[in-house]
């Protein structure tokens, strides 16, 4: 009797069933609440429980509404030269960490691997370097996450998008953040890009399209830099669009929703925000993304290897 109840105690705490109190105590903690192992149990348990990658998407940014905005949340960890901020918090989240936080999590099945990704999604090919980190949305954090995500821009705003042109100067950026120029041989010089957006004044004809889960990139008007905010275009069971974000505005300062008709009223009272580039996350991560994701970084870092 005693080695058959010690067989199902066992079998219980390894697998509780869904309304247990120690899962029910955590339904409604938010993320910046919550310790290191609770986000474990919670990315466990749901990865589980929900292989589609645009419910978890809702899941865990859900749980990050309320989280407290602050400038240059994450760095390059306690060993870093020039940038000792963490290299994962979920405390404080600025626009551009509140995505990346959030997107490594759909991405994986527990914290270490969570993690991992974090820092692949952060800088080029994983290397924790500030030189080597994704500082530029379009520029950089774009075509270093090709495997995971694609600029649909111009599918969906077919006819409405105009183009932009600016001048990106990575090592006058670096230097701005401390980086000496001797240490600056490697970084490319300054590159002409060009994209395109779709006008604010456009907007609402592509709302219909949004089908939620797009990471939504607001254009800027000041020379060389694209991005002035980003954050998760969803949908809820009604069909309301609406804009998940972390908010460094006067008087929200924290992830929030906000509904899109709203979005783009704010940017036509703010001048210097033209626009927006879309981007989707490829389609054959919509189902189990931590598996596909270990098989397209695999190959990522077997061709980068070569």
């Amino acid at each position: 009797m005693t080695r058959l109840f010690c067989c199902i105690l066992w079998l219980s705490i390894i697998f509780e069933p869904p309304d247990s109190p120690a899962i029910q105590n955590n339904s409604t903690k938010s993320l910046d609440k919550m310790s290191e192992a609770e986000i474990d149990t919670l990315i466990r348990q749901t990865s589980r429980r929900h292989p589609n990658f645009l419910e978890r998407l809702q899941i865990y940014s859900g749980r990050a509404l309320g989280t407290p905005y602050r400038w240059f949340a994450l760095g390059d960890g306690p060993q870093g030269k020039y940038d000792r901020g963490p290299l994962v918090d979920f405390m404080y989240v600025d626009c551009l960490t509140f995505c990346e936080q959030i997107l490594a999590m759909t991405l994986a099945e527990n914290y270490a691997e969570m993690f991992q990704r974090l820092q692949q999604l952060r800088y080029c090919n994983g290397e924790i370097d500030v030189r080597r980190r994704n500082h530029f949305t379009l520029a950089d954090w774009l075509p270093n996450n090709s495997w995971l995500v694609e600029d649909i821009t111009a599918t969906l705003g077919r006819g409405l998008c105009i183009e932009m042109t600016k001048t990106i100067n990575r090592v006058e950026s670096l230097q701005k953040k401390g980086v000496p120029l001797k240490e600056l041989v490697a970084i490319p010089p300054p590159q002409t890009m060009t994209i395109q957006y779709i006008p604010e004044a456009n907007l609402p004809a592509i709302k219909s399209k949004l089908r939620g889960g797009e990471i939504a990139v607001a254009i800027q008007s000041r020379p060389g830099i694209f991005a002035a905010h980003l954050g998760f275009m969803l949908r809820d069971s009604t069909g309301r669009v609406f804009f998940r974000n972390a908010s460094a505005r006067r008087g929200i300062k924290k992830a929030v929703d906000e509904n899109f008709d709203d979005l783009v009223k704010f940017l036509k009272r703010n001048p210097s925000w033209v626009g927006m580039v879309f981007l989707r996350v490829r389609p054959e991560f919509m189902r189990r993304p931590e598996s596909v994701a270990r098989e397209k970084l695999k190959a990522v870092e077997s061709n980068g290897a070569k």
